[in-house]
């Protein structure tokens, strides 16, 4: 083996391996964010059909059952890295109750459009 194959890192790769892991954080953070804007947008689908004139139809129940599992799951996710990257370990496991609430509160409120 060579000798330069155990020499300790220069101070420049250490500071290049730091700026890369922040690039990284920073594109995980931004992936977040957009899957729970993504989420979002499926919570928004459900609604509207939720609103529509049809509403009742096995069709539009399906595609609001798809809409609102797809949107629980894209928040989820999203919370859950976002977690990952941000909170302390005590908190980090309130992400899974968060998308819980996310998917109970949307489920009630598809419901109670669906009554109305």
């Amino acid at each position: 083996m060579a000798d330069h194959d155990h020499a300790p890192p220069t101070p420049g790769s250490r500071s290049l391996r730091h700026v890369r892991a922040a690039q990284l954080r920073a594109k995980a953070s931004r992936r977040a964010i957009v899957q729970v804007l993504l989420g979002s947008v499926f919570l928004m689908g459900a609604l509207a059909y939720a609103l529509a004139p049809d509403r009742h139809s096995d069709t539009s129940l399906m595609w609001m059952t798809g809409l609102l599992l797809l949107s629980t799951m894209y928040v989820a996710l999203g919370m859950r890295t976002l977690a990952r990257l941000r909170l302390r370990r005590r908190l980090a496991r309130l992400w899974a109750a968060a998308a819980a609430a996310w998917g109970l509160l949307s489920t009630v409120l598809v419901g109670f459009l669906l009554r109305g």
